[in-house]
């Protein structure tokens, strides 16, 4: 599986850390029309004589669902590339079906990001022992010092993450949304789960996909995890199967496993239920990561602005960390002022999983009240019966939607890190059906999921919420402590805005 290193050399921070692993490079394999996922592509395209067919996919069973399915079906090759990845059921799933899939043949590479990876994590590991299965981890940290340490030594090059998602199947099926491979991107959680989108979609801009995800595979941060853990931690593939299946077992009556099971879509000619569209894949390049000229933004910083900045009617944004800074605040009033409606979704403090990021981004509320922004924050928990236990709910969704007629769904946040630190993709996608549908589910849902912010009379904060003909009126952040706000304001006076 590892052969002999072609192209780049290794970065030279790398030598000091690790034995350097001899890398082979591999590109996707692109005659797969005679398979079965590129047959059920070529004939829905043909059929309706389009480049592209698209779907939304915005519930997390769903999400699993289809990810599990195109697995199943692959015979020739996946491709997953992923910022985190999970020890938990999901992954458990994924990682399964994954095996199955190399066990008869297929070829797998899995790509994912160092900044949350476990130091040693024998499940990997194991997955990269087999001979059908690669893994290679996005400019990994040092494992011979703890992270912190090795954060604080090399902070401009460790600082820079890559934070794409895609989930590639024969070179002819691909999703691309904000969703990592973790049960709360799938709604499963019973503590706490997360609001996302993923696209899927079939046609010429999974090429451009599968040709995105080499550019990052080969590059010369793309390191073999065989080289950064201890090779008597790894259990085998049969052992790995086992507990694999044990662990899925026990949660088998589990609300992940109960809803997935329930999901009755097919991926059939009358299951797709894809929507004909012109699709683009929007991409930041790798070496991004080291670029370190101080506000260099990349492929999709400069796509979304375009996108914003040619509204005529009515821009949607739906951001869960949204920093918009003082140039973003400007771009949003001009387009207020020569008559667009602008409408910003992103979480309340009650809903975020990142308090320093709220900290920076309430200097930017009154601001945008006062240019004629809407601004909504989501409900962390919406309202039940009174018997029920609700998770807490986190906007993770990364949508724009333009005049009603194109979409983005992606990885990219509102936010410095997006802009200007780390990696970014999403697809770009021009259908009046879909942009239209995209734009109704959310603004149909904004009284049940968010509070409107607005300013009183005597220019203070208020939240309003609406439910069944109720409202209510906060003037404070809703539903959270007073030490949370407090710590959450200390937060704001750090020089942390750019990291965020």
């Amino acid at each position: 599986m590892l052969s002999t290193l072609v192209g780049a050399r290794l970065p030279s921070r790398y030598h000091k850390f690790f034995k350097l692993p001899e890398r082979s490079e591999s590109r996707a394999v692109v005659d797969t029309a005679d398979t079965r996922l590129g047959k059920l592509a070529g004939d829905w395209l043909r059929r309706r004589q389009c480049e592209n067919g698209v779907r939304r996919l915005n519930v997390g069973s769903e999400a699993l669902h289809i990810r599990l399915q195109l697995i199943e079906l692959a015979d020739s090759t996946v491709d997953i590339q992923s910022y985190l990845v999970r020890d938990d059921l999901s992954g458990n799933l994924v990682a399964m079906a994954l095996i199955k899939a190399a066990n008869r043949g297929v070829r797998v590479r899995l790509l994912m990001d160092d900044a949350l990876t476990q130091p040693v994590d024998p499940g990997l590991l194991a997955l990269g022992r087999h001979e059908k299965i690669e893994v290679r981890v996005f400019n990994p940290f040092p494992r011979h010092r703890s992270r912190f340490v090795s954060f604080i030594a090399n902070f401009n090059l460790l600082n820079r993450r890559m934070h794409n998602k895609s989930f590639t199947v024969d070179s002819q099926f691909t999703i691309v949304g904000g969703r990592n491979l973790a049960d709360e991107y799938f709604q499963s959680s019973l503590l706490s789960e997360f609001l996302d989108e993923d696209l899927l979609a079939i046609g010429k801009v999974v090429g451009d996909v599968s040709n995105g995800f080499d550019e990052y595979w080969n590059t010369k941060e793309s390191i073999p995890i065989d080289f950064l853990g201890r090779p008597q931690a790894i259990p085998s593939i049969e052992e790995m199967m086992g507990e694999g299946a044990r662990f899925i077992e026990h949660h088998s009556e589990g609300r992940l496993i109960v809803d997935v099971g329930a999901q009755d879509l097919t991926l059939d000619e009358d299951g797709l239920a894809l929507v004909q569209a012109d699709a683009e894949l929007v991409l930041d390049h790798p070496d991004k990561v080291r670029g370190l000229v101080r506000r260099q933004v990349g492929e999709t910083t400069d796509h979304l602005r375009k996108m914003a900045t040619e509204a005529g009617s009515e821009l949607i944004v739906v951001s869960p960390y949204f920093v918009p800074l003082r140039q973003g605040v400007d771009l949003f009033a001009s387009l207020v002022e020569r008559g667009v409606r602008v409408v910003i979704v992103t979480n309340s403090l009650a809903s975020t999983n990142h308090s320093s990021v709220h900290a920076v981004y309430a200097r930017y509320r009154k601001p945008l009240l006062r240019k004629g922004v809407e601004l909504y924050e989501l409900i962390t928990s919406p309202e039940t019966d009174a018997d029920a236990q609700a998770a807490k709910i986190t906007l993770h969704s990364k949508v724009a939607v333009v005049d009603r007629d194109e979409l983005f769904v992606g990885s990219f946040n509102l936010d410095p890190r997006s802009l200007y630190i780390n990696t970014e993709m999403g697809m770009a996608v021009r259908s009046s059906r879909l942009a239209s549908e995209m734009a109704e589910s959310i603004n149909s849902r904004l009284p049940e999921l968010a509070y409107r912010l607005e300013l009183t009379s005597k220019g203070a904060l208020c939240w309003l919420s609406r439910h069944n003909d109720n409202e209510k009126i906060f003037s404070k952040e809703p539903h959270t402590t007073i030490w949370r706000r407090l710590s959450t304001w200390l937060m704001s006076l750090l020089p942390i805005e750019g990291q965020m």
